[in-house]
């Protein structure tokens, strides 16, 4: 009788899907996992496609190590990574101020790990050709002065959310909260997150990533302000003064002349009454802006919420009272669509990072 992939899966105790990730030579398979399916192949006779009998033999066409740098609206972090492997190592956070010294400071992880042959950065700010200007500071990335300055054999400056996007297809389920099941009706996937900022990032298939401005864009808050109670209040111009960190503090002062941070209104949730309404007309303003750009991007694959605010406050989240808001006032074609959209959270740290790492690896493989 033939051997099939499922036969495999069921030796190995894994996924037919991670059983063909790793025949078909794929990146970020974990080298244990890999171990059991080929232990499984041997075993059972399988006879794999010529990409899988030479998956062991195969050069990788980026060699050393890969330096990953996240700049983010608060704060840096870094770590490394060995190509063609999904584990990052010796991760760093340090304050942004720390950008005032950024060539020292890069100099500085050379000079550790001389194995270090390319770089990737993901910073929050659009991007323009290889280069990046951060939005919320006066500080930019290019790739050639990185490359002029440092002995380097590649350098990849990827926007945040372009970085977020490459960790879409390496997801497991395990890894989500999901809160409308939904449908997929096609290979459109929209990611988003409120932070420092608002950020988010259109996926297509599998390899292309649309990073968006979104979080600067005018759209939709007048209207919106006045359904939520917020009147006359003229420090929510953008999407992002209102769907971020600050816009959950800028709330907060609308009803308490007290300044409070985000951290500290999800603290006091259940013994301030003022916490309770901004946290609750923060959940029911990201519904609705949620449901502006399910209808601007048509995200048939689904809407996958990420960042650590939203982690925090995922506590709050009445789904039917968040799913009636991301559904209100729609004809009924357009409910229909949208109640077709898988929405989920996704509890993945360090996103960037692993996405930066993801991104690279891609590269090689496509390189090989």
């Amino acid at each position: 009788m033939t051997v099939t992939i499922k036969d495999v899966s069921i030796d190995a105790g894994v996924s037919i899907k991670t059983v063909s990730r790793v025949i078909n030579n794929e990146v970020n398979v974990a080298d244990s996992t890999k171990s059991k399916v080929f232990v499984s192949i041997d075993k059972l006779g399988f006879k794999p496609n010529k990409s899988a009998q030479s998956l062991r033999k195969k050069k990788l066409y980026l060699e050393g190590g890969v330096l990953l740098i996240d700049i983010g609206g608060t704060n840096i972090r870094s770590a490394i990574a060995d190509i063609g492997s999904n584990e990052i190592k010796d991760v760093k956070k340090q304050k942004i101020d720390s950008l005032d010294s950024f060539d020292k400071i890069l100099q500085n992880f050379l000079d550790k790990y001389p194995h270090i042959k390319h770089i990737v950065f993901s910073i929050a700010g659009p991007k323009l050709n290889d280069s990046i200007s951060m939005t919320n500071r006066k500080f930019t990335i290019d790739k050639s002065n990185i490359l002029r300055k440092f002995s380097l054999d590649s350098c990849h400056i990827l926007n945040d959310w372009e970085s977020i996007g490459h960790i879409f297809y390496h997801l497991e389920k395990n890894e989500m909260k999901i809160i409308n099941p939904g449908k997929s009706f096609n290979d459109v996937a929209l990611i988003i997150g409120p932070g420092t900022g608002l950020g988010a990032a259109q996926i297509v298939g599998k390899e292309i990533v649309l990073p968006t401005e979104i979080g600067n864009s005018l759209f939709r808050i007048p209207g919106l302000l006045d359904e939520l109670g917020i009147l006359n209040n003229s420090t929510f111009n953008t999407v992002e003064d209102l769907i971020s960190g600050k816009g959950l503090s800028r709330i907060y002062s609308y009803f308490d002349t007290t300044k409070k941070s985000a951290e500290e209104i999800v603290a006091t949730y259940n013994q301030n009454q003022y916490s309770q309404k901004s946290i609750d007309i923060f959940l029911v303003a990201f519904s609705q802006i949620l449901s502006e750009l399910a209808l601007i991007y048509m995200p048939g694959k689904g809407m996958y919420i990420m960042g650590s605010l939203m982690r925090t406050l995922y506590q709050f989240i009445d789904v039917s009272i968040f799913m009636d808001n991301f559904l209100i006032n729609r004809r009924s074609v357009h409910r229909d669509i949208l109640a077709q959209m898988p929405i989920a959270l996704v509890e993945k740290e360090m996103t960037c990072l692993h996405g930066s790492l993801n991104f690279i690896n891609n590269l090689n493989q496509n390189l090989n």
